[in-house]
């Protein structure tokens, strides 16, 4: 009879099912996750240990889990960032648990090779920026507190920084800074490779504004021959790459007059304000521009209409040039509020940044440790990488695990076997920006295409720290530590460490290229 004996296959099918799964995990009634990752090439991978003495001063309530891998970056010219970049090998290895208080040395008995990502160019010297000036008005101590920032990207580029600068105001009256303290405070930049000259305003009775207008007449007047563009920017205004800033300058012809900026994100702010550059974005006119401003200075910045400076030069710009907005949606203004986290992974090069001291936000980062690893890897900060088990990598931000399959698009099974998988799931577009932020604002025109805010089966690992780690006995040179972190009320904090080097003539085997499987499966996060 044709039952029994479909029964009987179906028996031994179950059998050879079950076999499998005891055979590839160790299972024990009442286990609730894989204990140990089988390697599926049965290589065996080296001994590692780590002195984990450097995590002390973070505090964490241990015992917790915790993972790390080596990135070697293969500098490779010309080659384009992407939007995400696709690796079929696991960027980390299975967690190990730590208690510092019972040893600071962790002993695992397989860790995976470093990692190879290949990235547009390295960072062994500085972009030559001669040919831009930079001017900004602030108060003295908030220049202080931000000279740290500068010192991410301005350092030794051959870039001319102008800074108005005032003690700050009293009633509405502005208090000047003091010259001993302005002196000084130039000359910690100037001792740190950074050509910054610190000025009082350029009349007394100059307000906000004027003072702000005024930075064009400075710069222009500074200009040398080998300026092509003078920049306005706040206190807060970031650039991530002055590459890929002189990359973007470069579809421009300097000789003739140009008005580069950006549209703020929120179409209120551009339906109020204007079609004009947000100066926290920056503002960049070529020196022709800057002569035409410098021509009609007074006009433009004795009767300004609003308390604005970026409205003041918008309006000089449209009274006495037939130049329009340059609109470059790169560049970043961040007119939004609370949580920004999809703004920052959203793969996107940007240009520059605004905002992100959490003042205007609510949303404050630390972009000098975030933006560390462009040490290494220059342009390669906020760069994504998809990694096996809907892993995706922010560089410098986050590391992120997805919903099972909603990355690529279906589940895998029980397990991880394959056996009963294959179910297709909504499969999240990551070339979509998450619209994580608080306001019902409208951003089509500046950050669509948009996707909705993914719900709390998305675990989030923020940065928690960066720093450098030299050590005269590794023949890689500096090496850039990330630590991220993940810490949810009744569980173990989680930490997760990268180790960032360029790389220095390593052979292929010590390596394991982005695109090559090491044969350790990702374990889940």
């Amino acid at each position: 009879m044709r039952l029994p004996r479909l029964l009987i296959v179906a028996f031994f099918v179950a059998i050879f099912t079950v076999s499998i799964f005891f055979t590839r995990y160790r299972i024990h009634a009442g286990a609730e996750a894989v204990e140990k990752w089988v390697l599926n090439n049965h290589e065996k991978l080296p001994q590692c240990s780590e002195d984990l003495a450097w995590l002390e001063p973070y505090n964490l309530a241990y015992p917790i889990q915790y993972a790390s891998r080596d990135i070697i970056v293969n500098p490779v010219p010309g080659l384009e960032r992407a939007s995400v970049t696709v690796v079929d090998s696991p960027l980390l290895n299975d967690f190990a648990t730590v208690n510092l208080t019972e040893s600071k040395l962790l002993h695992v008995p397989h860790c995976l090779p470093p990692l190879s990502l290949d990235v547009g160019h390295g960072s062994r010297s500085p972009a030559d920026a001669s040919n831009l000036i930079f001017g900004l008005q602030t108060s003295i101590g908030r220049l202080r507190d931000t000279a740290k920032h500068l010192a991410r990207w301005l350092p030794h580029t051959n870039a001319q920084l102008y800074a108005i600068v005032i003690e700050g105001d009293v009633d509405g009256v502005d208090i000047p800074a003091k010259d001993s303290e302005m002196e000084a405070l130039q000359n910690e930049f100037r001792d740190q490779g950074m050509n910054v000259t610190i000025m009082h305003p350029v009349r007394e009775e100059d307000r906000f504004q004027q003072r702000y207008f005024s930075l064009i007449q400075v710069m222009y007047r500074a200009r040398n021959a080998n300026t092509q563009w003078v920049a306005t920017i706040d206190d807060d205004t970031f650039f991530p790459s002055l590459y890929s800033l002189q990359a973007m300058l470069s579809r421009f012809d300097p000789s003739k007059p140009h008005y580069i900026g950006s549209l703020s994100e929120s179409w209120w702010a551009v339906n109020h304000y204007g079609l004009m550059g947000f100066g926290g974005a920056s503002i960049i006119l070529s020196t022709p521009m800057a002569k035409i401003m410098d021509e009609h200075n007074d006009d433009c910045k004795n009767e300004p209409r609003t308390s604005a400076g970026d409205v003041t030069i918008m309006d000089c710009v449209y009274r006495f040039s037939s130049a329009k907005l340059e609109n470059i949606p790169e560049l970043h203004q961040v007119d939004m509020h609370g949580d920004l986290s999809g703004f920052y992974e959203s793969g996107r090069e940007l240009l520059s940044l605004h905002h992100w001291k959490g003042s205007y936000s609510d949303y404050k980062v630390d972009m000098e440790k975030m933006h560390l690893v462009a040490d290494i890897c220059d342009n390669c900060f906020l760069q994504r990488w998809q990694f096996p088990e809907d892993i995706v990598l922010t560089n410098g931000f986050s590391i992120v695990q997805y919903p099972e399959g909603r990355i690529s698009g279906k589940k895998n099974g029980i397990l991880g076997t394959g056996v009963g998988g294959g179910a297709k799931v909504e499969k999240i577009n990551l070339e979509l920006v998450e619209e994580t932020w608080d306001d019902d604002i409208n951003v089509l025109h500046s950050l669509a295409p948009l996707r909705p805010k993914v719900g709390d089966d998305k675990k989030a690992y923020k940065l928690l720290d960066s720093f450098i780690v030299k050590d005269d006995d590794e023949p890689m040179g500096e090496i850039v530590r990330q630590v991220y972190i993940r810490q949810v009320e009744g569980e173990q904090p989680i930490v997760l460490v990268l180790n960032w080097q360029e790389a220095r003539n390593q052979t292929a085997s010590e390596t394991t290229p982005a695109n090559e499987p090491s044969g350790v499966p990702t374990p889940p996060l």
